[in-house]
């Protein structure tokens, strides 16, 4: 576990504070689309730099969800937030369930862009494997996970060709958190039991071309907490690009403003 406190790179406006959370080999850039359409007359938005990435501390630790919500909990206190919204997106949703079972005196509720709900291990053998959904990004995941150079290539060439990604960084340096970050950030099953069980507002947005998450998993999460979980289809793909960046700036305009006149309902 983590106290490190992270880099607050933004923090702009009043109101109820949402806290972003970015997903796996990015920084707070990731949320550049969302940023322009926020009501800063009613909401504070803060953004953070995750442990491991971007100008947070890189310590030598197993980046497990937890080390990564008590950092982002250590900072929160740190500015003197008692409670906020959280906002994830991809592992930045992992993080922000985590945290929400952890600190949940201080998680008014969730909007979750893209989560990586994983239910169960992949069972049988290798072949097997690949025709049930987590075997197939496990497999994949694992693959990464053993190419180092060609996932700093690849990221590089998508922050700087691709015009809808901000914020992609996998680096040297930021590798080590990159790697276990995706091993014991994403490639674990408890996220999808904490979306089961934790009691209050959670909403899960994703998009119909998104090809990193497994839907059935956010449906299953739903049948399983009919009461706190709300799903919302969009029509974009995993990344926060400026079609999804709009819609998510709404989002959290109305999730902000349910939080501050204390709805607990999910419209």
């Amino acid at each position: 576990m983590s106290n490190h406190l992270l880099p607050v790179k933004i923090d702009r406006g009043q109101g109820m504070p949402v806290v972003l959370l970015h997903g796996l080999g990015n920084n707070h850039h990731s949320w550049h689309f969302v940023l322009d359409d926020v009501d800063y007359s009613r909401v504070r938005i803060i953004a953070v730099d995750l442990l491991g990435f971007g100008d947070a501390p890189k310590p030598d630790v197993e980046y497990t969800l937890r080390d990564h919500s008590s950092a982002v909990a250590a900072t929160l206190k740190d500015l003197g937030i008692q409670k906020a919204v959280i906002a994830g997106h991809s592992m930045g949703c992992n993080i922000a369930l985590d945290l929400a079972e952890k600190e949940p005196d201080m998680v008014e509720r969730l909007v979750l862009f893209g989560a990586p709900l994983y239910r169960r291990k992949p069972r049988g053998g290798k072949l097997r494997k690949l025709f049930r959904a987590e075997g197939l990004y496990f497999s994949l995941f694992e693959l990464v996970s053993r190419s180092p150079d060609a996932v700093q290539t690849g990221g590089g060439l998508a922050e700087e060709y691709v015009p809808f990604i901000k914020g992609m960084e996998i680096t040297e340096e930021t590798w080590p958190a990159y790697r276990k970050s995706l091993q014991n950030s994403i490639m674990q099953y408890e996220s999808y039991r904490q979306a089961t069980r934790l009691k209050l507002p959670m909403l899960f947005v994703n998009g119909v071309l998104d090809f990193f998450i497994i839907r059935g998993n956010t449906t299953r999460a739903f049948m399983a907490n009919r009461r706190f979980v709300r799903i919302r289809r969009s029509r974009g793909p995993h990344e926060l690009t400026p079609t999804q960046g709009k819609l998510a700036a709404r989002i959290i305009n109305r999730m902000a403003n349910q939080a501050k006149i204390g709805q607990r309902a999910i419209d």
